[in-house]
């Protein structure tokens, strides 16, 4: 299910809400989410965990490869790091459906 068809999934469970609301609300809470993500504390998402995502110095070099597609040794200069701690109820629910 995509972005479109899970607001429009919502707005016909409730027949008060219009897609144009939904999709409002929906927008208004992932950027307001996103903003709190790139805080970098811990964030709580409902029914689904805790997540985190912190900026760090870089160490070492990776090799990227470049337009033409040769490989470059860079300097890694800045690492996001990124911790998730799912629920347990989540965690069960990911299993029943595989």
């Amino acid at each position: 299910m995509n972005h479109t068809q899970r607001v429009a999934h919502v707005a016909r469970q409730r027949r008060s809400l219009t897609k144009a609301v939904v999709l409002e609300s929906v927008e208004r809470y992932l950027e307001a989410l996103a903003e709190e993500i790139a805080s970098g504390e811990w964030v709580d998402i409902p029914y689904i965990g805790k997540i985190q995502v912190m900026r760090e110095e870089g160490k070492g070099y990776l090799t990227a490869i470049t337009a033409d597609g040769t490989r470059q040794p860079r300097k890694v200069r800045m690492r996001l790091r990124t911790k998730l701690r799912l629920y347990e109820r989540f965690k069960l629910r990911c299993r029943e459906l595989i």
